[in-house]
């Protein structure tokens, strides 16, 4: 059974072949606004979904999708990924009406293993989608770290129907923070380190 939360099907199971449709979904919508934003022409991104659907059956699937683009682009303009990231992220959260919030402060605030004990099916979630995540107070609060803001709006809603599905108490607020590189792959490391 599926559920219909951000406009496309949520898969029943979590494992990292169901959720590559979601995973596909973001990239797709990535495009697009990188796309409407002028960051790419049609024509420039059209082998980049083919190319991260394989990566992602990869031994070392990259973390998120604006990791591998960013890598590709990268090379074109002779920046870094870092550079390449935050060139992204301005304009997505410009397509996005700033709807995903910046965090330069530091780590989230939370233990970073919080949410999956208490909530276990949103761990592989989280890392698949490239989006640690941590509870602040009980389950009341719930901070999400990403570099793509499209990623981190999924995780949000997936999360947000998660916690509600489990309690019968009022709905937990849910932020999603968009970070920097460095920030975001000490986080994930600390989240989902094997």
């Amino acid at each position: 059974m599926t559920e219909s939360i951000t406009g496309f099907p949520l898969p029943a199971k979590t494992d990292r072949l169901s959720l590559q449709p979601v995973l596909e979904r973001i990239a797709q919508t990535t495009v697009k606004h990188l796309r409407q934003g002028g960051y790419v022409s049609e024509a420039e991104a059209a082998p980049w979904i083919p190319a991260y659907l394989t990566a992602l059956n990869s031994a070392h699937p990259p973390a998120d999708f604006l990791t591998y683009v960013a890598d590709v682009q990268a090379q074109k303009h002779s920046l870094t990924q870092e550079g390449e990231v935050i060139r992204m992220q301005k304009l997505l959260r410009n397509c996005l009406n700033d709807r995903v919030h910046y965090w330069s402060f530091g780590p989230l605030p939370g233990r970073a293993t919080a949410l999956y004990d208490h909530c276990s099916g949103l761990r592989p979630v989280c890392a698949a989608l490239g989006c640690p995540a941590t509870l602040a107070g009980e389950t009341s609060i719930v901070h999400i770290g990403s570099i793509n803001p499209v990623s981190a709006l999924v995780a949000s809603f997936w999360i947000s129907h998660e916690l509600n599905r489990e309690t019968d108490g009022d709905a937990p607020f849910v932020f999603s923070f968009l970070m920097d590189l460095p920030a975001w792959q000490i986080l994930m490391q600390n989240h989902f380190a094997a």
